[in-house]
């Protein structure tokens, strides 16, 4: 069993009475793994990730235990998901679809099929990815976006590191280039898995980490010492690399609260042309460090590090060039205006240039995320959860840009 007496970065949160107290029902126990993993937003993003189960029920039709496969459903989130978020299927079921599938070009075509593959009464819609939990050859099975481990998987050189990073811990984490979500990405997951006896867990380049256990203890310690060592090795690469995103130019002003205050009504005023907007404000280190770094402006505009960020700041921030020691906020608004309207202009060139016959319409060309030197960043949304999931997953993002470039 993996070891948790050096974590460094999480907490082992597991309550072994309560653990005890769901011992003869495993999907509640999936639930609490769950909720603890989903409880750090270090560990995976709101709505991020999913767990899964294999256990056996006993058939509605005739009484015999079969195997089922629990895995969260589509839209969950792991941090709040109750027993009733979580989609049952046969497990023979799925592993029969491999008969079906007529290759990549048609892997679209398998969706159709996971709801026939439902377990008695349960109607939770299943994610793309629930082959791929059912094909990876263990009881229980962690996918999960932490910023540590996105960082391998966003760098250049992340399948080196993440040799080095094995070196380093003693431990046999295999590397997967990036295929997008679906059939053929759990047939090649299943292949890898298989491929390399003795191996504890896999990072899909440019997108997450995926551990197992054969119980769900074992399962939940696995994903908390493999997210705190990449911490760790992060960590290290990054003392030696000195202040982070190329060193401060621009420092936080004192009275950046007020400041944000007197900004919001016009701020929200220019991101409202097309749906009103609510904002929530983020001034936290993280947020300071990387408003006002040298290399601020260039990371943010090269795209998102998982397609989950995407979902929620758009391709890139809208990044406002103005001097917090030298200018006004009545300079800064100006500006403001005057970069959101290009920031418009190029988004919907952005949309134009790559949408499909039957891609959905283009809901707003306003970004979701601002990010202004020396007072922090804003986060956008229809309501003030959105708002405030928004910023949170941009400082996911600033993170993960942090410990790749340490990498």
């Amino acid at each position: 069993m993996p070891d948790t007496t050096t974590l460094v970065h999480l907490k082992d949160l597991w309550d072994e009475r309560t653990a005890v107290s769901l011992a003869g029902d495993p999907l509640s126990l999936l639930r609490y793994r769950s909720n603890l993993l989903g409880a750090d937003l270090r560990i995976t993003n709101f709505g991020g990730g999913n767990t899964s189960s294999k256990f056996e029920l006993p058939d509605p039709f005739t009484g015999r235990a079969v195997r089922v496969l629990a895995v969260k459903g589509s839209g969950g989130d792991l941090g709040s998901i109750t027993n009733a978020g979580f989609a049952l299927l046969y497990l023979d079921r799925l592993d029969e679809l491999k008969t079906k599938y007529r290759g990549e070009a048609n892997e679209d075509e398998m969706v159709d099929y996971y709801p026939l593959s439902s377990f008695g009464h349960n109607r939770v819609a299943a994610s793309i990815d629930t082959p791929l939990h059912a094909f990876i050859p263990f009881p229980h099975v962690d996918h999960l976006h932490p910023d540590w481990a996105i960082a391998f998987a966003a760098s250049a050189n992340g399948d080196r590191k993440l040799d080095e990073f094995n070196r380093r811990f003693g431990r046999h984490i295999v590397w997967v280039p990036w295929q997008r979500p679906g059939f053929e990405l759990a047939l090649l997951i299943e292949n890898a898995v298989k491929s390399n006896p003795g191996a504890d867990g896999l990072v899909l380049g440019s997108h997450g980490l995926f551990t197992w256990g054969q119980t769900q203890r074992e399962c939940y310690l696995n994903s908390i010492r493999t997210i705190d060592q990449m911490g760790e090795f992060i960590a290290e690469h990054r003392a030696r690399k000195g202040t982070p995103f190329g060193g401060l130019v621009h420092a936080a002003i004192p009275d950046r609260q007020n400041a944000a205050i007197r900004l919001l009504p016009a701020l929200r005023g220019i991101l409202s042309s097309t749906r009103r907007v609510i904002a929530h404000y983020a001034d936290d280190e993280d947020a300071l460090t990387f408003a006002g770094a040298r290399w601020a402006k260039q990371l943010s505009q090269l795209g998102t590090s998982c397609p989950d960020h995407f979902l929620r700041t758009r391709i890139s921030p809208l990044f406002i060039e103005w001097d917090p020691a030298a200018d006004s906020l009545e300079t800064l608004v100006a500006a403001i205006r005057r970069q959101a309207e290009a920031y418009r202009t190029e988004y919907r060139d952005y949309y134009h240039a790559w949408a499909a016959a039957d891609s959905p319409k283009l809901r707003d060309a306003n970004p979701s995320v601002v990010i202004i030197p020396g007072i922090g960043l804003f986060g956008f949304g229809k309501s003030k959860k959105e708002a405030r999931i928004t910023s949170e997953f941009f400082l996911n993002a600033v993170r993960v840009m942090s410990g790749a470039t340490a990498l």
